[in-house]
């Protein structure tokens, strides 16, 4: 490659790394796991027109994102390299040796994280072309066989597997991490469970260890194992994650996705993988298990255990319904009854023909309800009479039946025509609204104020949707973030951030005064 003067080789080379770097970001996955997978390499030889000596290169075919990852995670100046380095192999050599003294001296468990993650970096697999012998009949040149082989990297790559089968190699490995004992702690799941969540057990082995046949107590157990448990669990999931993808932190909609997967199994099987079938279920149930509270699940608290009778289930119903008489659900959080009744039910009303619980709308009229569907969850949840709904849905769903809508005390609704109403998605979103509940039924008070935060709330999520949504828009078609790339006016951000600071400031103010009235209250006492 001819160029002029080292500076505009340099230049070329630092915004090569940056463009990488910001479209491509690989630098947290290469510091968990390091350069898996080998490069192919080629020397490049640069005369400098301006009499510079000649620099010696071996250089990435394809322009490499992780090499500009490892440079990014070392702090190396890619013209660095190339210039001070390559000309100089005793400082090249210097630098390796300065890692190699600090592993030999402090050991891998005396590195601090950011010392693991660059030596991690520091050695990276490499396929390097040192030579070339031309097909005699073909007779093509060096560079176009090395085009012709990036080629079928990168503009012909081998057809991908997609989100869903990716999700399930996930979900087999998040189970083998989960069903592993730690060294002080034991396995969060058994065996047995492992084999009942991945669908790999006969029914007469599922009764045979007490477990229960029904479909949502599975979906209910696979929610509470992946999703619920807090902070121990989220870790021992994404190590899962993190075996097969080394992304250093996988997202929690990641994990939904993976245990969505997992619940879908038997029905795949019994459908032969019937994509139409399938495709709109999974997309709402990846949608209703991001239900914030089923992060709180508590583990040792169930309502139905593996094998209970029909009984159980009336008590979860119960419990539901006194925690929505405590006001759980309007304050912006479902209790623990509430969300295992919300978990089994939206499993049904997913299932069902026609399916009682869909996917937001997009870009429909200003009429259209958008919410998602845990946000439609949680409004039914917070009502009796969506309780009782969602009792009558379970019961109906392990019944086989058609789900029914009810009215306020839980009895079948009939058309003009003396028919059931079939329960719709139209129909829950119409009754479970979100919005206050009738003034008659409550004017002031506890119970008013919980249905106007829940307003707050809903509006609240409605924004961080938005927001998403926009950082979603793409600069150009399959591109990086428009937002990202260019911003957005100043003058209409501040009006924005303005408003959000005299809310935030507004409901800080009523946190203050809660504080202050329950000191007040401890003193008296």
């Amino acid at each position: 490659m001819r160029a002029k003067t080292p500076s505009k080789v340099a230049q070329r080379l630092e915004d090569a790394k940056s463009r990488l770097v910001r479209d491509n970001p690989l630098a947290q996955d290469i510091a968990v796991e390091g350069v898996l997978q080998p490069l192919t390499v080629v020397p490049l030889t640069v005369v400098h027109e301006n009499g510079h000596p000649d620099c010696a290169l071996l250089i990435a075919a394809d322009g490499s994102s992780r090499i500009s990852a490892v440079h990014e995670l070392l702090d190396y100046q890619p013209s660095r390299i190339a210039y001070e380095w390559g000309a100089d192999d005793r400082k090249f050599r210097g630098e390796i040796s300065r890692w190699a003294r600090l592993l030999r001296k402090q050991g891998w468990s005396g590195l601090t994280e950011d010392e693991r993650r660059k030596v991690r970096a520091l050695s990276v697999p490499a396929r390097v072309v040192i030579g070339f012998r031309p097909n005699t009949q073909g007779g093509q040149a060096f560079h176009t066989a090395v085009r012709n082989f990036i080629g079928l990297t990168h503009i012909r790559p081998p057809r991908p597997y997609g989100p869903a089968v990716e999700n399930e190699a996930k979900a087999d490995a998040v189970l083998d991490s989960l069903a592993e004992p730690g060294r002080s702690t034991a396995a969060h799941i058994t065996e047995t469970e492992k084999h009942w969540f991945s669908g790999t057990i006969s029914p007469e082995e599922v009764a045979a260890a007490g477990l229960s046949s029904e479909l949502d107590v599975r979906a209910g157990e696979i929610v509470r194992s992946l999703l619920g448990g807090g902070v121990r669990t989220t870790r021992r999931v994404n190590e899962g994650i993190r075996s097969l993808t080394a992304k250093q932190r996988p997202k929690r909609e990641e994990r939904v996705d993976v245990a969505v997967e997992l619940i879908l199994r038997p029905i795949r099987t019994g459908l032969s993988d019937d994509a139409k079938f399938v495709r709109p279920r999974r997309a709402v149930l990846q949608r209703a298990y991001r239900l914030p509270e089923i992060e709180d699940l508590p583990a040792e608290l169930r309502w139905e255990e593996s094998g209970s009778d029909g009984c159980a289930l009336e008590k979860l119903r119960d419990a539901a319904m006194a925690e929505a008489d405590q006001g759980l659900g309007d304050s912006g959080r479902l209790g623990p009854a509430q969300t295992e009744l919300a978990v089994k039910a939206a499993y049904h009303m997913a299932m069902a023909e026609p399916m009682a619980l869909q996917r937001e709308v997009f870009g429909g009229s200003e009429d259209e309800d958008d919410r998602g569907a845990a946000t439609v969850l949680r409004a039914m949840l917070s009502r009796r009479r969506g309780i009782l709904q969602a009792y009558e849905v379970v019961r109906a769903g392990r019944a086989g039946e058609r789900l029914r809508e009810v009215d306020e005390d839980g009895s079948p609704l009939v058309t003009a025509e003396g028919q059931p109403r079939v329960l719709t998605d139209a129909l829950v979103r119409h009754t479970y609204s979100g919005g206050p509940v009738p003034l008659e039924v409550s004017r002031v008070g506890s119970k008013a104020a919980s249905v106007s935060w829940a307003c707050v709330r809903e509006s609240v999520d409605r924004l961080r949707r938005d927001v998403n949504g926009m950082a979603d828009v793409p600069l150009e078609e399959d591109g990086p973030s428009f937002v990202a790339q260019e911003g957005w006016d100043p003058s209409q951000v501040r009006e924005v951030r303005e408003a959000l600071d005299w809310v935030s400031r507004k409901i800080a103010g009523w946190a203050d005064r809660f504080v202050e009235r329950d000191e007040a209250l401890d003193v008296e006492s």
